[in-house]
């Protein structure tokens, strides 16, 4: 019986409790963060207040080049 509670009951009770909470941001407010990383971020590390950036560019670097001519041949 217990176990029936606790694997069936309650995380049942717990995905309809999750279904019917209030969101904490209004739906007009919410950004296109779907998983709320930036809202956990910012509750952890402070919020900086900057737009996030709305398509992101790759940065220009140099393909690393290694001159491996100096090192002995493998036996």
């Amino acid at each position: 019986m217990t176990t029936f509670l606790i694997f069936i009951v309650l995380p049942v009770a717990l995905i309809v409790l999750a279904l019917r909470m209030k969101p904490l941001i209004p739906p007009d407010e919410r950004t296109h963060d779907p998983l709320g990383a930036s809202g956990a971020a910012g509750g952890m590390f402070g919020s900086h207040g900057l737009e996030a950036d709305p398509v992101s560019v790759r940065e220009d670097t140099e393909q690393v080049r290694f001159d491996l001519s100096g090192l002995p041949k493998r036996e």
